[in-house]
């Protein structure tokens, strides 16, 4: 979750089923290898951070990094989770795994961000996993809210991390269930802007506040929307959805292209 974001309340469905999906993905790719050290960059409250040791095999520490973090929040996230490492400055030891999950899009200059993060802080043969928000005909109030610059399509997601030094793994799209109806949402603003100007959206808006019958149905929904996308992911099938991920392993420096 973003610090932006309302912290009361229950965790949204999309946020538990995005993170049970991207320890799966973490795990599969990172399975028998040990000792591992994971940066966790733009962690937020560390809800992702915080159960990926449990999760993946083979970590031995987790850092989260976030520039956004101020002395009152750094002691409150190291009182709630004491085996995370925090900090709002960028480490200067690489590390062998580097999470960059919906981060990107909050970024001004999201080239030069990038690349000083696989220059400065991934190992040789580091493996890297983004995700970004994707396809910008979707954007919303609910983008502006949270401080998005950009929604991205695969192949300018692409071309940014292939720019930054990283070779692709394996890619897809995420939450593909997701897309009509933030498409409809995305119309039916752009409509009513015509004709008067929409109020800024505020935390209890984006709130997630229904019950245990609702919360369960449409966890249940989207956990059969991350099985689609595993299998798409292994079939090389990119279905357009609401995210876009990619699994990336860093460049030795001899399979760069001239000028890096």
């Amino acid at each position: 979750m973003d610090l932006i974001e309302p912290a009361a309340g229950q965790r949204h469905p999309w946020e538990v089923r995005r993170a049970a999906f991207f320890a799966g993905v973490l795990r599969k790719a990172l399975a028998g290898r040990t000792r591992l050290d994971v940066l966790d960059v733009g962690a937020g409250d560390a809800y992702f951070a915080s159960g990926l040791s449990a999760a993946v095999p083979g970590i031995r520490s987790v850092t989260c990094y976030d520039p956004n973090y101020d002395a009152e929040t750094l002691l409150r996230l190291g009182g709630m989770y004491p085996s995370l490492a925090f900090r709002r400055s960028r480490p200067e030891q690489p590390s062998s795994v580097v999470l960059m999950l919906d981060v990107l899009e909050h970024v001004d200059d999201d080239e030069s961000f990038i690349t000083e993060v696989v220059r400065d802080c991934v190992s040789t043969d580091g493996l890297v996993l983004v995700s970004v928000p994707a396809w910008q005909a979707l954007s919303t109030r609910h983008d502006e809210f949270l401080v998005h610059h950009r929604r991205y399509a695969p192949a300018t997601c692409d071309r940014l991390l292939v720019g930054a030094g990283l070779e692709i793994l394996k890619r897809g799209g995420a939450f593909h269930s997701l897309v009509l109806p933030r498409a409809a949402t995305a119309l039916r603003e752009k409509v009513a802007s015509r004709t008067a100007k929409l109020p800024a959206l505020a935390e209890s808006n984006i709130a997630w506040n229904h019950g245990s019958v609702v919360t369960g149905l449409v966890t249940g929904a989207l956990h059969l929307d991350n099985l689609a996308s595993r299998v798409f992911a292994r079939a090389g099938v990119n279905i357009p959805g609401l995210s876009y991920w990619a699994l990336a392993r860093r460049r030795t420096t001899a399979s760069l292209p001239a000028g890096r």
